[in-house]
């Protein structure tokens, strides 16, 4: 049965992946019990999230005295989604998803014109998510954590986009193709100058946008 089957270690991560959603679809199912060709009286989590033989046991059929296939009714069974509307992918992924509250940056990322991958990168950054030679060291992974741009200071997040000198060059230079002349701020400081001028979507906020993105994905791109 699906609803108790256990998640081994040799099932496939996809596999354990939708094994692990079962709490989380449960609580937004609804049951129309039929003729049992769709799923079980006993087995299935129909009353409130759970099934009659996870609350109540195996011994509960025994004592009801009844075939444990015995067909309730002779119509189809029926599984909704919630008790309103029809069932869609979308609904199921915002019932089941963790909300969190929107972060000042999220327009910086998702805005409509992102490159896909640039916008992965940047999400990543966001999210501290890159392997920078400081988090390898800290694992064992390195010995050194010397700048791969050859200026002879530690490599992290905040150095490699905006802190080494060769990268800080870059910036500055897609930033005066932006027209755009500033000092270059710390990583967060620089976000939040960004956040601030590109509040809108006409052309040139667009072009912020994009310059910052596609500058960080290619020195990462460089860097490895």
């Amino acid at each position: 049965n699906f609803w108790t089957l256990p998640a081994y270690g040799l099932h496939s991560w996809s596999w354990r992946q939708m094994l692990l959603l079962r709490s989380f679809v449960k609580d937004h199912l609804v049951y129309s019990v039929g003729n049992g060709e769709k799923f079980s009286l006993w087995f299935d989590p129909w009353m409130q999230g759970e099934s009659i033989h996870a609350i109540y046991g195996h011994r509960v059929i025994y004592d009801a005295g009844l075939v444990q296939d015995i067909p309730i009714s002779l119509s189809s069974d029926s599984i909704f989604w919630e008790a309103l509307g029809n069932s869609s992918t979308k609904k199921a992924w915002q019932g089941m998803r963790p909300r969190s509250s929107e972060v000042l940056w999220h327009n910086l990322v998702w805005h409509r014109s992102r490159i896909p991958k640039h916008a992965f990168c940047l999400w990543l950054a966001f999210q501290v998510a890159h392997k920078t030679k400081d988090k390898l060291l800290a694992i064992g992974v390195l010995q050194s954590t010397d700048c791969v741009f050859f200026c002879e200071e530690m490599e992290t997040l905040e150095h490699l986009y905006f802190q080494c000198p060769y990268t800080e060059n870059i910036w500055k230079r897609v930033l005066a193709l932006c027209n755009i002349f500033k000092p270059i701020f710390p990583w967060l400081e620089e976000v939040q100058w960004m956040i601030e001028h590109t509040k809108g979507e006409n052309f040139l906020e667009m072009v912020r946008k994009l310059a910052l993105v596609a500058k960080l994905y290619h020195i990462w791109l460089e860097r490895n």
